[in-house]
């Protein structure tokens, strides 16, 4: 008896989660990339093995009639002579003047980088461009980092269910693909 309320138990914690028992996600269908499209594209002119680089993701937007909380983000199938993270959310309205890109190191020093909304989950009302935008970083362990990540995938909760939703991009720290 003891045992199957204890079973029990922990199917409801999992289904409070809004994840099945198996731990997988939903595919999610709520953000937009804020009209960046599959033509957005970062790369490097000049790269360095072992000197991290970052890269943007799309802007988000959320299209749906709920709202979401970003809870994660990654790179898309980076080669595998990349050492990928941490990731950082960057309030464009703390910062003024960074914009979207590419940036090398040095960027993780600038003033607004201190403040890094990563740390909790990002709220995005519904029909709402956020203000936050993800920076992810990307070590070569070679010269050129041959290859390229095919975007960001983000994880986020709407309601009590978790959902996945990739953004395309074109991201490369192969100076011959430099944009």
């Amino acid at each position: 008896m003891r045992r199957s309320m204890l079973a029990a138990g922990a199917v409801m914690v999992v289904a409070g989660l809004g994840i099945g028992a198996s731990g997988a996600a939903a595919a999610g269908q709520a953000l937009s990339g804020g009209g960046e499209g599959p033509a957005y594209a970062h790369g490097f002119w000049q790269v360095t093995a072992g000197k991290g680089y970052w890269f943007t993701c799309p802007a988000l937007e959320n299209t749906s009639s709920a709202p979401i909380e970003v809870i994660d983000v990654e790179l898309i199938d980076p080669p595998a002579v990349w050492k990928t993270g941490p990731a950082r959310a960057i309030s464009l309205t703390d910062v003024g003047v960074l914009g979207l890109g590419a940036y090398d190191e040095t960027f993780a020093q600038e003033p607004g980088m201190n403040k890094d909304y990563s740390t909790r989950p990002v709220r995005i009302a519904p029909g709402e461009l956020s203000p936050i935008h993800y920076y992810l970083r990307a070590e070569p362990m070679t010269a050129p980092g041959a290859g390229h990540a095919e975007g960001c995938r983000f994880t986020y909760r709407s309601g009590h269910r978790v959902y996945i939703e990739d953004l395309e991009a074109d991201f490369s720290l192969d100076p011959e693909d430099a944009y």
